[in-house]
């Protein structure tokens, strides 16, 4: 199973039980390779909503690229060996940038909760070791977004 945390540093409104219900969501889609990957454990995930502001500087720092973006995650599936410790495993963070999702959603002909859910479904499948790197990788995160996101 998946659990849950949310931080909003924004006044924006954003609602927590939406992305609870989203994260539910993933695990169903992708439960099998989430049990794989948390060892049969419960995993954490911690989502945080930022300005552009708070994200550009993450992106420098932790991406050496200027200017914000719309979503960073930080995966320790990968870096931390969970298989030896005991308890809950700790997924990653995922940040996202509503002043980006905001002007993305118009480029996209989005809802700003539509793009909010497409870019936190993206960082999921980043802690769980997806990325794109080149075109087929870049598809098989799409086709595993459009399956958690029900767009089909």
């Amino acid at each position: 199973m998946l659990k849950f945390g949310f931080t909003n540093e924004t006044k924006a409104r954003v609602g927590k039980k939406h992305f609870e219900d989203l994260t539910k969501k993933f695990y169903k889609v992708m439960k099998k390779l989430v049990d794989k990957k948390l060892f049969g454990r419960d995993g954490l995930v911690d989502m945080v909503v930022v300005d552009d502001e708070t994200i550009a500087v993450m992106n420098e720092e932790y991406r050496e690229k200027v200017g914000p973006t719309d979503v960073i995650s930080f995966a320790y599936l990968e870096v931390t060996e969970y298989e030896k410790e005991e308890g809950d495993v700790i997924v990653g963070d995922i940040f996202i940038s509503i002043d980006t999702i905001k002007r993305q959603a118009k480029e996209h002909k989005l809802t700003v909760q539509k793009e909010m859910d497409k870019m936190f479904v993206h960082g999921l499948l980043h802690c769980f070791g997806f990325d794109h790197q080149n075109d087929e990788e870049e598809a098989e995160m799409e086709g595993w977004a459009r399956q958690v996101l029900g767009w089909g």
